[in-house]
C-alpha cells in the first residue's frame, strides 16, 4: 500500500512554479492598469455629471466658471492694467477708481437674477441671458481691440460691459445650479466641487498665459497699425 501512494504521488502532476520575470510582468501590468484607471477617473465623473444631470448643464458650468470667471477674469485684470497705464497712460489712482466701478455689475447680481425670474424671453428664463450677456461682452472686447484708444469714457463703458457680461452669466449659471442642487440633492456637493475645479483651473491658466497673449496682442496691434499708416502715407 505505501508503495503504491508513493507512485501516485510522485505520478501525479504538480502545478509548475510561475518565474520571476512573469511575477514582476503581472506586477507591472497592475500598476499601469491603476495609473490608467487614477487618470480616467475624472473623465468618468464627468460622463456620470452629463448622464444624471444634463449635458448642456456641465457644459455651461465648464464654459462660465472656468472661461469666464477663471480664464477671462484673471485676464481681464491684466489687459485692464496695462490698457489703462501703457494705452491711456492714466494715474495709478483713476485707475483704482474705475476698478472700482467694474464691480457694479457684480454689487446687482440680485437684479440680473431678479430679471431672468421675472422676465421671460419666448418662455425661456436661462438660455436668452446667456446669449445676451454672450453678445454684451463680445461686442465690448472687440470694440477696446479694434478702437484702441478710444476716449475715457467710452473705454470705461466697454469694460464695465464686459465685467456685466461675466456677471450675468454667472448669476443665470448660479441659479441653474441650484436648481439642480435642489431637485437632485445627492450630486449637490459633486455639482460644487465641479465649478471650483474649474474656475481654480481656468484662473490658474489664465495667470500663467495672459502675459504672453498681452505681449502677443501688442505685436499684433502695432503690425496693424504701421500698416494703416503706410497704406496712407502716414508715418
Amino acid at each position: 500500500m505505501e508503495t503504491l501512494e508513493t507512485e501516485k504521488f510522485f505520478s501525479e502532476e504538480k502545478p509548475l512554479l510561475k518565474p520571476i520575470s512573469d511575477h514582476s510582468e503581472n506586477r507591472t501590468k497592475a500598476r499601469r492598469n491603476a495609473v490608467v484607471s487614477v487618470l480616467l477617473q475624472p473623465f468618468q465623473w464627468l460622463q456620470m455629471l452629463s448622464s444624471r444631470l444634463n449635458l448642456s448643464f456641465v457644459l455651461g458650468v465648464v464654459l462660465v466658471y472656468g472661461l469666464n470667471q477663471g480664464f477671462s477674469g484673471s485676464i481681464f485684470k491684466v489687459v485692464t492694467d496695462y490698457y489703462w497705464k501703457d494705452v491711456q497712460q492714466v494715474q495709478p489712482s483713476v485707475v483704482q477708481l474705475y476698478m472700482g466701478l467694474y464691480y457694479i455689475p457684480w454689487v446687482m447680481r440680485p437684479i440680473w437674477g431678479l430679471f431672468t425670474d421675472v422676465f421671460l424671453i419666448k418662455g425661456y428664463k436661462r438660455k436668452p441671458y446667456f446669449v445676451i450677456s454672450g453678445v454684451l461682452g463680445l461686442v465690448s472686447a472687440i470694440a477696446i481691440v479694434v478702437l484702441g484708444k478710444l476716449p475715457a469714457a467710452l473705454a470705461l463703458s466697454c469694460l464695465i460691459g464686459v465685467s456685466a457680461a461675466m456677471a450675468i452669466a454667472d448669476v443665470v449659471i448660479d441659479a441653474c445650479i441650484a436648481t439642480n442642487s435642489i431637485n437632485i440633492r445627492s450630486l449637490a456637493p459633486d455639482i460644487q466641487s465641479l465649478c471650483m475645479v474649474c474656475s481654480s483651473a481656468g484662473a490658474l491658466v489664465g495667470y500663467a498665459t495672459s502675459g504672453v497673449f498681452v505681449h502677443r496682442l501688442v505685436l499684433w496691434l502695432d503690425m496693424q497699425f504701421n500698416w494703416v499708416n503706410k497704406a496712407f502715407g502716414v508715418e
